[in-house]
């Protein structure tokens, strides 16, 4: 999810995955311990969906006229799951 969530004021903020069960001790009384199993918890990559998109935030329109939601080719993005992506050269201009 940090390769995801790449860019704004949260950058790398990691969200809370969990299955109904963890849902529901997360919203009981539990332990700091408890707690400590639940933030540990891993959802398996294969049960999420997840694909570059336009900025889902705000009002903005994508310029090809499709749906937010809808797959989106951001240059120099690196491939999915690239954990040590390149590091893109600057411009002084």
């Amino acid at each position: 999810m940090q390769g995801i969530h790449n860019d704004g004021p949260n950058r790398h903020r990691m969200p809370l995955f969990l299955t109904p069960e963890l849902e529901q001790a997360w919203i009981s009384e539990i332990t700091e311990d408890d707690m400590t199993e639940i933030f540990n918890f891993e959802l398996p990559e294969d049960g999420l969906f997840f694909q570059p998109v336009y900025s889902l935030r705000g009002g903005a329109i994508r310029p090809d006229g499709k749906h937010k939601f809808d797959y989106w080719d951001w240059e120099g993005l690196p491939p999915l799951g690239d954990d040590n992506p390149r590091e893109l050269q600057r411009s002084l201009f």
